[in-house]
């Protein structure tokens, strides 16, 4: 092939250009899958004016840092007049980023393809080719030396900076995150909130009709990459104004380790182990999976970085063995009591409030609010006897749902719990229920810290001990996968549930008191002086 051939053949594939700048580089076909996915998103831009944002999810240690940072290269070899902000998470990263890219312009093999993009002059004292650069380059910025590249651009051609940077005063037609996302940030809700706030801030700077591009490894089901797989926009007609439709703001591309449906390492991996032309070697087989897994003190951490994942099989708060269920025709009411089978059940309401008072496209963001019934029998058995969920930013909604609830299984007690705005929320169906002259006994109560944790000490063990009865259809379905998983997408059913168990009174068993030997002469005063009295050394 000459160089004319070579030079079409990788302006015309990210994937060719990668393997004729590295060609003693091991790319699998995730890589050839990942660079026509980066490719193809450029493409659009260019050709109709509107790309569509591209992330890439793909586990650790696969090469997704290094492809995006030959990809940037490959799309300023291609526009020399593009201008890229590269955003990593520490300022690190995004100059060894940086470096790469350089390394590939100043390369023999990109020289002789595109002998344009930098500008090299004689050196006059050691007579050897050397470049020297017309614009900027320095450690966190360059600018290419093409004549295509218009004189009166103030911004430099890449700009590697960071999370803990700022971003005033620039413009750039793509911006790539370069995993923005890591143990360092995302450890609190606080340090998460943060990392929302750069990424919007580095959105905020793209061009019209620029795009963006991410590589990043999963941490939770609450981390940026969750948040953004959420957001959507509206194609509007430019004549009528109508909404033609609604997409997703971004297109995904997502990869796990290897297929097992068990996740125990004998699937087929994405980038299977082999030693590269370079004497390295690279990818993953089941060993080296084992060693990853075995060297994870926190799994979720292992199964999302790996998998995609953090709610692994193995690390299920309870298993499909701990769900029961009831038959719905042995319900029954009898004289105001609701039985099953021949046993009374006490019942009790529990509400988990979601109040906001947001308006706009923020409405659409807003939690659930769950509502659950339950029942004791006398032998220590719950029934989950109904659920609801909604959504609703109108009071009257809020009590109209367990108004509902209440005319059917007549509980005496429900309790609600909210934040501090849902207070009017509770104070509201309070009046109503005082007004309409109810039997019914509403109490409210502020939302509890380490809820998570209680959950786990009250519900888990209930379950596990194979004590709660389900039954099947409407809500049940959800309910389980929010007990079975660790991070579940959403809790306000396993919330309200939580609620009603714990401020409800269990039933005694008729003739089933426990008997204690309490006379006066056989209990020792705890206070007293005598039993408190410190033991001789």
């Amino acid at each position: 092939m000459t160089v004319d051939d070579i030079r079409e053949l990788c302006e015309s594939s990210l994937f060719e250009y990668a393997k004729v700048m590295f060609p003693n580089r091991y790319f699998g076909d995730v890589h050839e899958e990942l660079f026509m996915f980066f490719q193809k998103s450029l493409e659009n831009a260019m050709e109709f004016g509107e790309g569509d944002n591209s992330g890439a999810l793909v586990p650790r240690d696969h090469q997704k840092s290094f492809c995006i940072a030959v990809a940037a290269s490959w799309a300023i070899t291609k526009y020399p007049w593009f201008t890229i902000a590269y955003v990593s998470s520490n300022p690190t990263l995004s100059e060894r980023q940086l470096t790469i890219i350089k390394n590939v312009f100043k390369s023999d093999f990109h020289r002789e393809l595109w002998p344009k993009t930098l500008n090299y002059e004689i050196n006059a004292r050691t007579k050897q080719l050397e470049h020297k650069s017309t614009g900027a380059w320095t450690k966190t910025e360059f600018s290419v030396d093409h004549p295509d590249r218009p004189k009166s651009e103030k911004d430099p051609t890449i700009f590697a900076t960071s999370a803990k940077s700022t971003n005033t005063g620039a413009h750039f037609k793509l911006c790539v995150f370069d995993d923005l996302v890591t143990n360092e940030n995302y450890r609190s809700a606080a340090e998460r909130e943060d990392i929302r706030e750069v990424y919007q801030s580095f959105s905020s700077i793209a061009t019209t009709g620029s795009i963006m591009w991410l590589v990043g490894t999963r941490y939770g089901d609450n981390d940026l990459y969750s948040d953004l797989k959420q957001k959507h926009y509206e194609v509007i007609d430019d004549d009528t104004g109508e909404t033609l439709e609604v997409k997703p703001l971004w297109n995904w591309f997502e990869r796990v380790v290897e297929s097992s449906r068990t996740r125990d390492g004998t699937g087929t991996y994405v980038w299977p182990r082999a030693k590269g032309k370079d004497g390295n070697w690279y990818g993953f087989n089941a060993t080296e999976l084992s060693k990853k897994k075995s060297n994870a003190f926190n799994l979720e951490l292992f199964y999302a970085q790996y998998y995609n994942d953090p709610n692994a099989a193995d690390t299920d708060n309870v298993d499909a063995k701990c769900f029961h269920y009831g038959d719905p025709r042995h319900l029954k009411m009898k004289n105001g009591q609701w039985l099953y089978g021949d046993k009374p059940l006490r019942l009790h309401c529990g509400m988990d409030l979601a109040f906001t008072e947001s308006s706009g496209t923020k409405r659409t963001r807003r939690d659930s609010t769950a509502i659950t019934v339950i029942g004791w029998d006398e032998d220590g058995y719950l029934y989950v006897l109904e659920q609801k969920r909604f959504q609703t930013s109108e009071v009257e909604k809020y009590y109209a749902e367990l108004l509902e609830l209440w005319e059917y299984w007549q509980f005496k007690e429900c309790t609600i719990e909210s934040n501090v705005g849902g207070s009017v929320v509770v104070s509201f169906i309070q009046n109503e229920v005082r007004k309409h002259t109810t039997n019914l006994i509403v109490k409210g109560q502020p939302s509890t810290k380490n809820k998570e944790e209680r959950i786990e000490l009250t519900l888990i063990p209930m379950y596990r001990n194979e004590s709660v009865i389900h039954f099947k259809g409407g809500y049940t379905k959800h309910l389980e996968e929010e007990l079975r998983l660790t991070r579940p997408p959403h809790d306000d059913l396993k919330d309200s549930l939580y609620i009603a168990v714990a401020n409800s009174p269990r039933q005694r068993k008729k003739g089933g008191n426990f008997r204690t030997n309490k006379k006066a002469g056989n209990v020792v005063d705890a206070g007293s002086r005598f039993f408190n009295r410190r033991r001789r050394a």
